[in-house]
């Protein structure tokens, strides 16, 4: 499987950042400098993505003028001679190919995919969250591609969380853990209780799908609260018998998503930026 093209949901309301978010879409929420989905994208161009399609929420246009070029603050800033100061969202807006679509309901995760079905068409594809940064050496969805392409299947990231966390998550149901992170599975239980978890393995927001979860998703009956869940889905695409390995990504990752994974995120990376470090360390 070689993928190019990312799906990234970016239609949730953000609750948990409220009052802020009312005006504001999560995704744009600064992590230092840059609001988080500059560095899902950076991500997802570092792991050979050439087209994202973005879905947001009717009425919101912050993301998709961010991936816009604008000539008018171009020009001004070449005048005042402080070009480089968009220099990273420039090299972005160069580098891959932008489309938005706007989910009119929240009907949950999978239906915020299904919605850039046409923006796919028929290729296999990435799904991207922007709540989850990672941070490591090696761009998360790339180590996911390279699974992918190595053993032909879809990929999902998993990560092992603590049983008193492990209710928030999807988590896997283990047939066998092989060398290099590779994990068989064969179901996944939705924010189970911590005695009813079947591992401490937990998906986290990168995917690598083929074409076909389009068409599963389509058949797969909203659940609680009328949302189709993206991991219902999943299973029923590996009870169809496609292959899907879960992966345990290397690095960093911060839940961007809550108040405290952003403050740590925050805080992560400007311990590693010259213009930060050393004001923290006198604080």
């Amino acid at each position: 499987m070689k993928v190019t093209q990312a799906v990234i949901p970016a239609a949730g309301l953000g609750t948990r950042f409220l009052p802020v978010t009312k005006a504001v879409p999560k995704e744009m929420l600064p992590i230092l400098d840059k609001p988080s989905i500059h560095y899902i994208v950076a991500e997802g161009v570092a792991s050979g993505i050439e087209h994202f399609c973005i879905v947001c929420s009717p009425g919101r246009t912050a993301t998709e003028e961010y991936f816009r070029p604008d000539p008018k603050l171009a020009a001004a800033l070449a005048r005042a001679g402080k070009a480089s100061w968009t220099e990273s969202i420039d090299e972005l807006i160069a580098s891959a190919r932008f489309s938005f679509i706007y989910q009119n309901e929240p009907r949950g995760l999978a239906d915020a995919v299904l919605c850039a079905r046409d923006c796919i068409g028929d290729d296999d594809f990435a799904v991207m969250l922007p709540d989850d940064l990672l941070l490591g050496d090696v761009p998360g969805l790339a180590q996911l591609a390279n699974v992918a392409k190595e053993h032909g299947t879809g990929a999902i990231a998993l990560v092992r969380v603590a049983s008193e966390k492990i209710s928030a998550y999807g988590v896997v149901s283990v047939v066998e853990e092989l060398p290099g992170g590779i994990v068989r599975m064969d179901d996944i239980v939705e924010k189970p209780n911590a005695a009813d978890a079947p591992s401490d393995l937990a998906i986290i927001g990168r995917y690598i799908f083929p074409r076909q979860l389009m068409e599963v998703i389509a058949d797969t009956p909203a659940g609680k609260a009328g949302e189709v869940q993206l991991t219902d889905a999943i299973v029923r695409l590996m009870q169809s018998g496609t292959n899907i390995a879960g992966y345990l990504v290397d690095g960093p990752r911060f839940d961007a998503g809550t108040p405290v994974g952003w403050l740590q995120a925050n805080n992560y990376l400007a311990s590693y930026d010259p213009r930060y470090a050393g004001t923290l360390a006198s604080i």
